[in-house]
């Protein structure tokens, strides 16, 4: 079965990882048949050592929570790679289906195990996702799937940025960052709460979870230094393709995406600065033959 796995539709691309206990990990990925390893972009200062991958066997992949093939990561060649992947979803050759006919018939194909799934490869499903006491929801195409993982093209879900942190304040989108001697201090000045997962040194990684609410501060004890020494790293939503654990992913249903809400212009906005919208066909005037018969 580690042979039709959904990690292997991953192999060789550049993607962010999440562990069970919220560890993020990026790198390129490599699948075996023994279980798979993440080759670090640089290497990492672990309590004095120099860690260069990870990895993880057959028996603690259970620890994967997400794989992330983030969009902003794509390459012409990946581009290629994961349309092709889509298009195979949906549309299987003669060859992948006879291959499926004959692990079907001798018991060893996870797809027909589950024929209520499988009428949606290359459909949208909604998956549910319990992350720190809060409810995730993502909508995706279904690329494969097995009792383990399963993977979604073109879905939202969270993953890792980091700002780098230098003396004074700093603003990266709606938050602002102040950081001195007596320590760090963020303030979210914006309408979204914001996922703050930790501070990253060259020597190692603080954890600093917290959820920084709209219109909040929030204060640590981190000394200020050297420009370029730390970086504030945080969860934010990204759009890409994932493979997902079957363990902490719940598959809600079918979709058809998703919905864009227009937001409504705040009270403060003069008539004059609203859009002009065109007039609807059943509001236009009449036509010249009903006004002729009223006359």
């Amino acid at each position: 079965e580690w042979s039709t796995s959904p990690l292997r539709l991953f192999e060789g691309d550049h993607v962010q990882s999440q562990l069970d206990d919220g560890t993020w990990i990026v790198g390129t990925l490599r699948v075996f048949a023994g279980g798979l390893e993440i080759e670090y972009d640089g290497p990492r200062a672990v309590d004095g050592c120099v860690e260069s991958s990870r990895m993880l066997d057959r028996t603690t992949t259970g620890r994967l929570r997400m794989l992330l093939r983030p969009q902003s990561l794509w390459t012409d060649e990946s581009r290629v790679k994961r349309e092709e992947q889509i298009w195979e979803a949906g549309h299987p050759s003669w060859r992948n289906r006879l291959r499926r006919w004959g692990r079907e018939l001798v018991g060893r194909d996870p797809i027909s195990a589950e024929p209520l799934l499988r009428r949606y490869l290359g459909r949208r499903i909604v998956v549910e996702i319990e992350r720190q006491k809060r409810t995730l929801y993502a909508s995706g195409l279904l690329l494969a799937f097995d009792e383990r993982f399963l993977a979604m093209a073109d879905c939202v879900l969270p993953a890792e940025t980091s700002i780098p942190l230098s003396a004074g304040r700093v603003t990266s989108g709606n938050l602002e960052i102040f950081w001195n001697d007596e320590g760090l201090e963020l303030f979210n000045r914006g309408a979204d709460p914001v996922v703050v997962l930790g501070l990253r040194t060259a020597e190692s990684t603080r954890p600093w979870e917290i959820l920084l609410r709209p219109g909040f501060r929030e204060r640590i004890g981190f000394r200020c230094g050297p420009a370029g020494t730390a970086e504030l790293v945080l969860e934010n939503p990204e759009r890409g393709d994932a493979v997902l654990s079957r363990g902490g992913a719940r598959i809600r249903g079918g979709s058809e995406g998703s919905v864009s809400i227009p937001a409504l212009p705040a009270p403060s906005t003069l008539m004059r600065d609203l859009p002009i919208g065109t007039t609807p066909e059943s509001r236009e005037e009449p036509p010249a033959l009903f006004e002729s018969h009223l006359e």
